[in-house]
C-alpha cells in the first residue's frame, strides 16, 4: 500500500517563504543574502523557490545568517508576493 503524504513539498514551501520573508524584512537582496551564507545567488533563488532540499544543519546556518531563532523558519505565514530587493 502506498500512502500519499499530505505534507509533500509543504515543509519546503514553508521554509522557502520564510527565507524570503526574513530576507525582505532585513532589506537584503538575494546577492546580500548569498554573500552572508557564503553561497551563490542561484542557490538562494533555488531555496526561495522551493526547488532545493536543504540539510537540517544548513537550515540552522540560514537562521544564524538571518539572525532569527530556528523555529521562525517553520512557521506557516501568508505567501510573500514581492521577492525583489534591488542590488546595491
Amino acid at each position: 500500500m502506498i500512502i500519499k503524504s499530505k505534507y509533500k513539498d509543504r515543509a519546503r514551501k514553508i521554509l522557502a517563504n520564510n527565507i524570503v520573508y526574513f530576507r525582505i524584512k532585513k532589506n537584503w537582496s538575494q546577492e546580500d543574502f548569498a554573500e552572508g551564507l557564503g553561497t551563490t545567488t542561484t542557490y538562494v533563488s533555488n531555496l526561495e523557490n522551493a526547488r532545493r532540499n536543504v540539510r537540517i544543519d544548513y537550515i540552522g546556518h540560514i537562521a544564524d545568517t538571518l539572525g532569527i531563532p530556528l523555529e521562525q523558519l517553520s512557521i506557516e505565514r501568508d505567501p510573500v508576493e514581492n521577492h525583489r530587493i534591488p542590488r546595491r
